[in-house]
């Protein structure tokens, strides 16, 4: 027989694809990781990991056990939501992944609230993109994942997930005070292909919409200045080198020196959703935390 306690080991070399990506994310060294699969291999009597190239596979044998350990997983999270249930109190901990834009906007106020009603659940909240949040939630390191897509380019969601659309959010084209559509109540976004832009750094489903769109209407675009935060690209729209689009929620403040001017016609929108596992859709604190994300998550209006 072997310790069920070391599958969790072989489950991480699994879903993050090496030794050391897994020690990393379950915060134990290299070795350590691979003497407690070695102890697993001994035990089970049989060879779980074979080299292959500068990697690791996982043999059939070790597929085996890993189905075992997402099935243990799964009962265990189960029974904790039956019984977090049955005492109906919000307690333990409970964790978030949320990308960067959404914990201003969103996460922070919400969080707030929730603590406030719920004292004894202990949050903690980790920023991640959306895809290494989705990861997160599949390998049990999050228990919730706020993540966003876009409606023209959606996310697949991974079997044993569940998912809650808790808004659509627009973008509006920004531009200094003195640009030529600064004034107007509402332009298409084809008046400002031969404009200078800046867009984020990262090859993010809007960034790529934004370049495929200039590209299609000029033969020279423009996108001088790439910049990740959003409030970088404020500041430098705001210094009148460049226009760009940003979403509303988890906007930045604007300077008196911006002007937001919203868009007609086919508007990239960005989808917020939330993701959990659907062995932990019983847990009060779980569903009190969807709650809180869907009474803060208001879009702000075009100019704001």
């Amino acid at each position: 027989m072997f310790d069920l306690s070391r599958l969790a080991f072989l489950h991480a070399v699994h879903l993050h694809g090496s030794v050391g990506a897994a020690a990393r994310e379950l915060g134990y060294t290299s070795s350590a990781v691979s003497q407690q699969i070695g102890k697993l291999e001994r035990e089970a009597g049989v060879t779980l990991l074979e080299p292959a190239g500068r990697g690791v596979v996982l043999t059939d044998a070790a597929l085996v056990l890993v189905d075992a350990a997402v099935s243990i997983e799964s009962a265990r999270e189960v029974a904790r939501g039956q019984l977090e249930e049955l005492a109906g109190g919000l307690t333990g901990t409970l964790r978030l992944a949320c990308f960067p834009s959404a914990i201003r906007g969103v996460a922070a106020p919400a969080l707030g609230a929730l603590t406030e009603a719920a004292p004894a659940l202990r949050i903690q909240l980790r920023e991640l993109a959306p895809e290494p949040g989705l990861e997160a939630v599949s390998a049990g390191g999050a228990d919730v994942a706020l993540v966003h897509d876009w409606v023209h380019d959606r996310i697949t969601f991974a079997a044993g997930l569940e998912t809650v659309h808790l808004a659509d959010d627009p973008v509006d084209l920004v531009v200094p005070t003195a640009h030529r559509l600064a004034g107007r109540r509402s332009v298409d976004l084809s008046e400002a292909v031969g404009d200078v832009w800046v867009t984020d750094v990262s090859d993010s489903i809007c960034t790529r919409w934004i370049i495929d769109m200039l590209k299609g209407a000029t033969t020279n675009p423009r996108v001088d200045f790439r910049a990740e935060e959003y409030a970088s690209q404020v500041e430098l729209v705001a210094a009148g080198l460049c226009v760009g689009v940003l979403p509303r929620l988890g906007r930045p403040a604007l300077p008196d020196t911006v002007r937001v001017v919203p868009l007609r016609g086919e508007v990239p929108t960005r989808r917020f959703v939330a993701v959990y596992r659907k062995a932990t859709s019983r847990r009060p604190a779980i569903k009190r935390l969807l709650q809180a994300l869907q009474d803060e998550i208001r879009p702000a209006p075009s100019g704001a």
